[in-house]
């Protein structure tokens, strides 16, 4: 019993530490801030984040932000300083000697690299694919409760899981309401992070405070404007339809979290309504 409540209390200090860093990117984040940030010795925490991530918090940090750093090249052609800046290193040396250690060719080589990649994939995409209806929608701040899901996007036993441990979680606690929305956060893109180190957040919103436990912890995404892309059909093909939201031209992109909406849930994988919400500027 002792070891599973030790069990739980390592997951909330290793949710606290992981938001902490995605949200501090471009901050100081040496070991001494982070396990001062949950309490504990620097050694204690490099194993529980090891546990955890299979790869060492220094890594994960580095990797976190060269692969920030490519989805800001997407949005805006910005200089190697201020890419640097934005994701933490003193100055584009040091920004772009991790970046060919971590993806192996330079920052711009990289991205000119990924956009033909992205455009080979729309080419060869399946061919029932098509370009979705798009609309666009201001949000309020989303207040949400999340689990964690590390692995291969859209890999079915893990995600049926994980969102049926989501759904106990909500009930058990009272959260689950008429109006209670359900979403996922990629915080990582699969073209280019590795699947084993993909991270996924199933979420669910709640409308009262809750106090991270265990694996669940509690995350807010900024409101503000979205474009939003509505599909039909299976989970499974999302990516196709990212690859391919990534070329629309319509619309000004901002930083911020992109991330999905589940509205409706049918059993035949037809009918399923998804929708993506892309932030911009309007």
């Amino acid at each position: 019993m002792k070891k599973e409540a030790t069990k739980k209390i390592y997951k909330e200090k290793v949710n606290i530490v992981l938001d902490y860093i995605n949200a501090n990117l471009h901050s100081s984040l040496s070991l001494e801030v982070l396990s001062n940030l949950v309490h504990v010795s620097t050694r204690h925490l490099l194993r529980i984040m090891q546990q955890e991530l299979k790869e060492s918090v220094l890594t994960y940090i580095v990797r976190q932000r060269v692969e920030r750093a490519v989805l800001y090249m997407q949005i805006e052609d910005l200089s190697l300083t201020c890419l640097a800046e934005m994701v933490g290193y003193d100055n584009p040396q040091s920004f772009s000697k991790a970046f060919k250690i971590h993806l192996g060719i330079s920052p711009r080589k990289f991205v000119n690299q990924l956009k033909l990649k992205i455009n080979n994939n729309i080419e060869n995409a399946n061919e029932n694919i098509r370009f979705p209806e798009s609309c666009i929608v201001v949000e309020e701040d989303l207040n949400l409760v999340y689990l964690r899901i590390i692995g291969k996007y859209g890999e079915p036993d893990t995600y049926n899981y994980s969102w049926n441990k989501l759904l106990c979680y909500l009930n058990e606690n009272n959260l689950l309401t008429e109006t209670t929305r359900f979403f996922g956060i990629s915080f990582n893109d699969p073209n280019v992070t590795s699947h084993d180190n993909c991270f996924f957040y199933a979420c669910a919103s709640i409308d009262k405070e809750m106090n991270p436990h265990a694996e669940f912890g509690k995350l807010q995404v900024k409101g503000g404007a979205y474009a939003v892309y509505t599909l039909k059909g299976d989970y499974c093909g999302l990516q196709e339809y990212y690859d391919l939201i990534s070329a629309d031209r319509t619309y000004k992109l901002r930083f911020g979290i992109s991330f999905e909406e589940y509205v409706d849930y049918y059993e035949n994988v037809d009918e399923r309504i998804t929708k993506i919400y892309i932030p911009i500027v309007i």
